[in-house]
């Protein structure tokens, strides 16, 4: 479904990312993240791929250039656009985590409305985690995803001081 509609390309690449470290079997682990270096090579190839697919770089002058050079070239620009795109992967798992999140805790809320009636039992049980794992408990997803965008957001909130640190000690 989500991959049905048009969405920023990173957007999807963070979405598929955030659903290898958060689902409905306990707290959300954003251990199981790729490691910054496997994302960059994910993203290099990403970039590689699209390239090549759209033709990018096949210009009159590329068969001017020694194929020593336009290799270098070539990779020193899709590391530099892989850097690029991996910062907008950063900002777009916090707004996957976010938008799934909130639909998880929407969803649970509905179960626990029966017929326009409020079940107070239902949703105690819920919020003290009595629920069977075999079944989707929404709001345990809902709440490991926003666990995942509070995670992005602290390590964002950190790499923001030291750059004001560092700005200030010029």
């Amino acid at each position: 479904y989500e991959y049905g509609s048009i969405n920023y390309a990173m957007y999807d690449v963070a979405n598929f990312e955030c659903e290898h470290c958060v689902g409905n079997d306990g707290v959300a682990n954003s251990e199981l993240l790729p490691g910054a270096d496997r994302q960059r090579d994910f993203l290099e190839e990403y970039v590689r791929q699209r390239n090549e697919i759209l033709k990018v770089g096949e210009g009159e002058d590329a068969g001017r250039a020694s194929a020593a050079t336009t290799t270098t070239t070539t990779t020193t620009k899709t590391s530099e656009e892989a850097s690029e795109l991996y910062s907008q992967v950063s900002l777009f798992r916090m707004a996957s985590d976010f938008h799934w999140g909130i639909w998880g805790i929407l969803q649970a809320a509905g179960e626990v409305v029966l017929d326009g009636s409020f079940q107070r039992e239902g949703a105690m049980a819920r919020l003290e985690g009595e629920v069977d794992l075999d079944k989707w408990d929404y709001l345990r997803y809902g709440k490991n995803r926003l666990e995942g965008y509070r995670f992005v957001q602290e390590g964002l909130a950190f790499l923001d001081a030291i750059k004001l640190a560092l700005h200030c000690t010029k």
